[in-house]
């Protein structure tokens, strides 16, 4: 299987959208899934837009015709005042979970990232999304800071 990682292009559009709701995994039971899947659309929504510019990029994997997932990578404010590389969101199809295509996709927003001299990049991810995970523990990424809530009884 032959993989090519190119630059999002318009015809991508609703293969990308149809992606989408992938960006659900992990969220915590206790959020509106309704409300969940309408913001994981619009951020999507979001990076096709921002990726136009030269702060953003989005790439996708092209498997023979098909697009079998994408990324997108802005440029973001950590909190200290550094500038690192930011993935948006990385999703891969189901059916072509596997195959090292989120591996490849994550090597191209580090690139992307490389390219514009940051120093590092960061991402989030729900926190029962186990398969990103151990995808991103075999890449090297660190724990770096963790979000935690609780319910406000009444």
């Amino acid at each position: 299987m032959t993989v090519v990682v190119r630059a999002y292009e318009e015809s991508d559009h609703d293969d990308v959208r149809s992606m989408a709701d992938r960006l659900t995994a992990g969220v915590a039971p206790w959020r509106d899934t309704e409300k969940v899947a309408g913001a994981v659309r619009s951020w999507v929504v979001s990076s096709i837009v921002a990726a136009d510019g030269e702060d953003a990029a989005m790439f996708v994997a092209d498997v023979s015709g098909v697009i079998a997932g994408f990324v997108s990578v802005t440029q973001q404010p950590h909190w200290s005042g550094e500038v690192d590389g930011y993935i948006g969101e990385l999703v891969v199809r189901a059916d072509h979970e596997g195959c090292g295509i989120g591996r490849t996709l994550v090597a191209a927003a580090e690139r992307w990232a490389r390219e514009r001299g940051l120093a590092r990049i960061r991402l989030a991810t729900g926190a029962a999304n186990q398969g990103a995970l151990r995808l991103y523990d075999a890449l090297g990424y660190e724990q770096e800071d963790v979000i935690l809530s609780r319910a406000i009884e009444s």
